[in-house]
């Protein structure tokens, strides 16, 4: 049973490695794969069948995204609110199950990530909307270490995002007994300090915690703390186990268990990682009850089987590979350690999902193990009790759970303050780059081969791979990133870096910086920029220019900065073995779309030119001056703008390469079609980085090559290829 409840689950997960999303007729000869191996081959059709599964889910929930003239105008938008999380300047982003789309109704119903902008409040969980919105793919950027939003999404159940762009009907929904508790919660504990933590330990309300509470929580290891999942559900079963023994009943211990989990998730809203805790908790329970043994593997994939029976894209969410490999790693460590003492757990859990981690979050913490060694048995024998007991007295006793809400934030308010001291002071995360990610997940490769019988061949592949990290790297490579619509461009000789442009920062917080630019430069390994140039003033261009001085050490400011060095034609500069020439503008001021500071970079063999947002005006001003424009790649003026990129200026520059940067499906229709059209009769290989992702190119002799010559990624990641029906891989 186990061995083909492993396969299903192996079957479904196989959609993260998908290329391309199947057609929908492959589900015939699946089945029939399927049901000719059952007999002799059970598992084998386990497999098959999860496979099948996934690729008919796939195909049903992404059906309606082929609707005629979805994407190309507004849309009457009803449906229900299903969560909302509110951000900073009155923005809020709404989870919303459609109801029906101009009145067209969809089944199954979509749900739909919406943005909400303006001074009057977002409406509430439960509320009946009808509005008019405008939808997009679940389409994401992408950049080697950042985010993968399109993946997020679909991990969600979400197939489509958007915003609110009309006058808005709202249907209230009546207060929930949960919304009324939660209301009673907050009140009580305005004046709190810590009502933050309160509100996340306890409703599993994350939405107050700041963005330095995050760096703290990631820095020492602790995040799971505060989300509410298996910890929590099973340390509350336990107590209802325990009272149960207590009072002499089994069978009031097994219903007091699985009452106080089912509470807590409902304090909880039901969260994915509750449901996932209570779901295996419940299991458990009815076969104990049942008088039955399950080890605690087979519980492990039954729960997974039905979880992802019941939504296989879940297999797209991080948070269920994290919470179930946790209890994987803790069912290895209980029985490769021996013992089920708290520090041999914690060990065998933080070696095995060492990892995971890695890849995840790009680093790891050293100071995890000994601080959650301290805090796991706090949370569990006293934090997590009283506040249940509060909750349970909130309604008939509330000031009695108000003397328990004061205590805890008596103990709160010392314990995060020294968290805090010990993330600012001691520096326990470590960022690794992709690099020194490689080289240490090999090392541990080798290590565990040798230790294994047999495990030879596997130590020397392992070596293998680890002396190939020492492979010489390009001499210079430039990375065209994918920041929506604006502009980032980073050139680098080695582990020295030149950054053109910082990207957009918006009012609601969200910025290229964080998003993209931060993250690529801590998988390159980059800590700190030789250049740091912006081409004018716009927010496209020049964002995160402070932000990004304020983080990151920088030799050299060029362009339009208050302090820095401005651009002017005929600057010339040596970087290792690139020449910097500045190309334009004249008499500079960096308040304009001419005034954009045109640079070009060289080796004497290749070359690239950096253009910023000059216009057909300043084209032909820079022409005028006789510089020499000849570059082998060339960034589009003005993102692929019709008003740049004339005939005369593309032949000055001739190049074999141009790179458009510019947002999928941007409302300005960049590229426009005339400069896509002028460069075709040039003979120019083109990419866009909206639909392309970032562009990575590397120099190669006397020519560039292209690292990623499509968009990288699983099928997700080319959505938008699928529903214009152009061939799979393209």
């Amino acid at each position: 049973m186990d061995k083909r409840l492993f396969c299903f689950c192996a079957g479904v997960s196989t959609l993260i490695l998908w290329p391309w999303l199947p057609d929908w007729d492959w589900w015939l000869p699946l089945a029939l794969l399927g049901g000719l191996c059952w007999r002799a081959r059970p598992a084998r059709a386990c497999f098959l069948f999860g496979v099948l599964w996934a690729l008919c889910y796939s195909h049903w929930q992404l059906s309606w995204l082929q609707h005629p003239g979805l994407f190309q105008r507004s849309q009457i938008i009803a449906g229900t609110v299903e969560s909302v999380q509110h951000r900073d300047h009155g923005s809020s982003r709404l989870i919303v199950s459609l109801k029906s789309l101009d009145g067209q109704v969809f089944s199954p119903r979509p749900r739909v990530l919406l943005s909400w902008y303006g001074a009057a409040p977002a409406p509430g969980q439960g509320d009946l909307i009808h509005t008019v919105g405008r939808l997009y793919p679940p389409h994401g950027l992408h950049n080697p270490g950042g985010f993968d939003g399109a993946r997020w999404l679909l991990g969600q159940g979400i197939t489509a995002r958007g915003y609110l762009s009309g006058s808005l009907h709202l249907q209230a929904a009546p207060p929930s007994r949960r919304t009324l508790l939660l209301e009673e919660f907050r009140g009580l504990t305005a004046a709190l300090p810590a009502q933050r933590w309160l509100l996340a330990l306890s409703f599993g309300e994350r939405g107050d915690l700041q963005q330095q509470d995050w760096e703290t929580l990631r820095a020492l290891g602790v995040s799971h703390l505060f989300a509410i999942s298996g910890l929590h559900i099973g340390l509350v079963a336990g107590l209802g186990i325990l009272a149960g023994r207590l009072a002499g009943r089994r069978f009031l211990a097994g219903g007091l268990a699985a009452l106080l989990a089912l509470g807590y998730a409902w304090l909880a809203g039901f969260s994915i990682p509750t449901q996932r805790a209570l779901l295996m908790l419940l299991l458990w329970l009815a076969l104990v009850g049942w008088g039955r043994f399950w080890s605690g593997r087979r519980i492990l994939l039954v729960t997974m089987a039905l979880l992802l029976a019941s939504s296989p894209w879940l297999a797209l969410n991080q948070g269920f590979w994290l919470s179930v490999l946790a209890v994987a790693a803790l069912l290895a460590s209980a029985g490769w350690l021996g013992g089920n003492s708290l520090w041999r757990l914690q060990l065998g859990l933080t070696l095995l999902l060492l990892p995971l981690i890695m890849l995840l979050f790009g680093g790891i913490s050293w100071l995890s193990l000994p601080v959650n060694l301290l805090l796991i048995p706090l949370f569990s024998l006293l934090f997590i009790p009283l506040l249940l007991l509060a909750c349970l007295l909130l309604v008939p006793f509330p000031g009695l759970a108000l003397l328990l809400l004061r205590l805890l934030d008596a103990l709160f308010a010392p314990l995060m303050e020294g968290l805090q001291w010990l993330s600012q002071g001691l520096s326990p995360w470590l960022a690794l780059s992709a690099h020194s990610q490689g080289a240490l997940l090999l090392a541990m490769l080798v290590l565990l081969a040798a230790l294994l019988p047999k495990g030879r061949g596997v130590a020397g592949l392992a070596l293998y791979l680890l002396l190939l990290q020492l492979w010489p790297r390009p001499s210079w490579e430039v990375r065209v990133l994918d920041v929506g619509q604006g502009l980032s461009v980073l050139v680098t000789q080695g582990r020295e870096a030149l950054l053109y442009d910082t990207g957009n920062r918006f009012p609601s917080g969200f910025n290229m910086a964080d998003a993209v630019i931060l993250p690529l430069l801590g998988h390159l390994g980059i800590d700190r920029l030789e250049y740091l140039v912006v081409s004018h003033d716009d927010s496209d261009h020049s964002g995160n220019r402070d932000y990004l001085a304020a983080l990151l050490p920088v030799a050299h400011r060029r362009g339009a900065w208050p302090d820095g060095q401005h651009c002017r034609a005929g600057q010339t500069e040596q970087w290792g073995r690139l020449r910097l020439r500045v190309l334009w503008p004249v008499a500079p001021s960096g308040h304009s779309n001419n005034d954009s500071c045109v640079l070009h970079l060289s080796d004497g063999r290749l070359a690239v030119l950096l253009t910023g947002d000059i216009e057909a005006p300043a084209e032909r001003a820079l022409l005028a001056t006789g510089q020499a424009l000849g570059a082998q790649l060339l960034l589009s003026p003005h993102h692929g703008s019709r008003s740049s990129s004339t005939e005369a200026f593309n032949r000055a520059v001739a190049p074999e390469w141009v790179v458009h940067t510019a947002g999928y499906q941007n409302r300005w229709g960049f590229p426009a079609a005339e400069v896509v059209a002028r460069f075709e009769r040039q003979g120019v290989v083109q990419l866009t980085t909206g639909d392309h992702g970032m562009v990575h190119l590397a120099a190669d002799g006397d020519r560039w090559r292209l690292v990623n010559p499509r968009r990288p990624g699983a099928w997700y990641h080319r959505l938008n290829a699928w529903l214009n029906d152009t061939k799979p891989l393209e």
